[in-house]
């Protein structure tokens, strides 16, 4: 116990202590000022979000329309959105207050979740169907095999092989 309380004073003589700018925090999302903070506020009036209702999350069958593109810049809206709702989330549990509309980090969960869950099955489709390729491949292969099984050489690729000869010889002299 005794080195715990040594290395507490020690430590809390050593940390760098933050002092928040109130003045600064309490100009982030108003009007007239831009800050970058501003895409981790909610910048709608919390008696608006109040009086208005959520949407719907996204549904996999709507997702599997959207092309990679589309998928990849929802994602990055709904990653932004996610920020936000736990900065207010954060925000709301520090000043004791009640989220508004909590339900939305549940539809942009849902919407994400939505989201791998296409992309998961056009990365499975895309590998089947490589396998499948690759497999045909190997088919087209033993059957070239086996129409060649005495060992005898087609007229065409003997006749290809003399012709590079014929240009290798060329080319030396």
């Amino acid at each position: 116990m005794a080195m715990i309380k040594r290395w507490m004073k020690w430590n809390t003589s050593k940390t760098w202590r933050y002092t928040p700018n109130h003045d600064l925090i309490a100009q982030i999302g108003k009007e007239g000022t831009k800050s970058p903070l501003d895409e981790f506020r909610d910048l709608v009036p919390r008696e608006k979000r109040e009086a208005e209702t959520v949407g719907r999350s996204w549904s996999a069958r709507e997702l599997r329309r959207k092309s990679y593109d589309d998928l990849h810049k929802l994602w990055y809206v709904l990653y932004k959105e996610k920020n936000m709702i736990l900065t207010e989330a954060n925000l709301a549990r520090r000043h004791g207050y009640e989220m508004v509309q909590p339900e939305r980090r549940k539809k942009v969960r849902k919407s994400m979740g939505a989201i791998k869950q296409v992309l998961g099955e056009r990365k499975r489709k895309k590998l089947a169907d490589h396998r499948a390729y690759l497999d045909e491949l190997e088919r087209f292969d033993k059957a070239m095999a086996e129409m060649n099984l005495g060992g005898e050489e087609d007229g065409i690729e003997e006749a290809m092989g003399e012709e590079a000869e014929q240009l290798n010889s060329n080319e030396k002299l």
